[in-house]
């Protein structure tokens, strides 16, 4: 007796007609995820750069940021973010700690887009990389007091000015410590140079110093201390006249001494 076990031919067609409109299915969902994308115009890439350089900052990767906020201010200038990255730019090297390259920018912002409601903020950041600048103690290095403070002086000017032109700021109580700071500093400087003088005997020396910082800082240097040491300047380069007015101006202002 002759049995058939299987028909291979059949079989193999009848499995592929049922695999076929799954087979299809897939083919068109794949081409479909292939399809071409559609371009970015310049203003969608720009804020897309600009947030991206943003995340960068968030997390502290400030040279990536560096990075992406120069590829931006590259871009067409008509892109509203372009002016903006430039703030961001010197945002990223201030917090590198490259504040020469920020000031620049920083000041180069606030002349080009004079009116802008980011330029209060871009003149306290080129006066607070001026501060940065300013030298501070260390051990291998002389005292601050001796050291060349012509920096604490520009820095002081520039947050002078930007408490005076902005007195509503939100910045401006920090421009006001950061002013002190400087003018303390620049007063421990001239304390030096005074006791240096007084204890070589230069009289003259120690009455110009004086004179040079109670004009500078009125309101801090006018002190019975710096006027009772101007006084005796005076008496012993034999100035009695202005020795008598700076004893009689010491009487006016602390009877009783």
């Amino acid at each position: 007796m002759t049995m058939c076990r299987f028909k291979p031919k059949a079989s193999r067609t009848s499995a592929l007609n049922t695999l076929m409109p799954w087979l299809v299915m897939a083919v068109m969902s794949v081409s479909g995820c292939a399809g071409p994308t559609v371009a970015k115009t310049p203003r969608e890439k720009a804020d897309s750069l600009y947030f991206d350089g943003l995340e960068h900052m968030r997390s502290g990767a400030f040279l990536e940021a560096q990075q992406v906020f120069q590829e931006l201010i590259t871009m067409p200038a008509y892109l509203s973010v372009t002016s903006l990255a430039r703030l961001r730019l010197a945002d990223t090297l201030f917090q590198q700690r490259k504040h020469v390259e920020a000031f620049e920018i920083y000041m180069a912002y606030a002349r080009r887009h004079d009116g802008s409601k980011n330029v209060p903020y871009a003149r306290f950041m080129a006066a607070r990389s001026r501060f940065e600048m300013v030298p501070t103690d260390f051990w291998l290095l002389p005292p601050v007091e001796e050291m060349d403070l012509s920096a604490a002086d520009r820095a002081r000017v520039l947050l002078e000015r930007f408490i005076r032109r902005y007195p509503t700021s939100r910045h401006v109580s920090i421009a006001h410590q950061l002013r002190d700071r400087c003018i303390a500093l620049q007063l421990k400087q001239h304390h030096y140079v005074v006791d240096f003088y007084r204890e070589r005997e230069a009289w003259l020396g120690v009455v110009h110093r004086l004179q040079s910082m109670m004009g500078q800082f009125p309101v801090q240097t006018h002190t019975l201390a710096n006027y009772s040491t101007l006084a005796d300047a005076y008496e012993r380069l034999d100035w009695n006249r202005r020795a008598v007015e700076m004893y009689s101006a010491i009487l006016g202002r602390w009877p009783g001494t």
